[in-house]
């Protein structure tokens, strides 16, 4: 296809540009397949801190016996109260996230690995079904004026 093509249009570019465009459309949506799967295998090898335990240093029965000094947080305790406060409802975090997926990062991992192969496969339909639409526009012969 020389240059000049481009700019007139002795030759259709349209089918050509169709079929690059499902092939672009095809590598976008399986990557984000693959990045979802990914994003469900780094869930499911999370594996939760253990609760802190406390020991203390001497006898239990001594009566001077100090308790190990917390340690200090990055942010007061008034200032993540607030910051829980303005947390959007809709988002979902730990023992609160539905069916357990919060204590159990496996399931958890399975649910995100499965959407994203169904987001990949309806995202692949919808752009098959609209390339051949595309293409069955372009196949239709001209209408001649009477």
């Amino acid at each position: 296809m020389a240059f000049s093509d481009i700019f007139t249009l002795k030759n259709s570019i349209a089918i050509r540009l169709i079929r690059c465009l499902y092939i672009v459309a095809l590598i976008l949506i399986a990557l984000m397949v693959v990045l979802g799967v990914v994003r469900g295998i780094r869930i499911m090898s999370f594996t939760p801190r253990p609760p802190a335990t406390v020991t203390m240093s001497g006898s239990p029965s001594a009566a001077g016996a100090v308790q190990p000094a917390q340690p200090p947080t990055a942010m007061g305790p008034r200032r993540m109260n607030r910051m829980m406060m303005m947390r959007r409802p809709g988002m979902m975090m730990g023992p609160r996230a539905p069916f357990g997926l919060g204590r159990n990062p496996v399931a958890a991992g399975a649910f995100v690995i499965f959407f994203a192969l169904l987001r990949g496969a309806i995202a692949v339909m919808v752009v098959r079904i609209l390339a051949e639409i595309g293409l069955a526009i372009l196949a239709m012969p001209r209408r001649t004026e009477i």
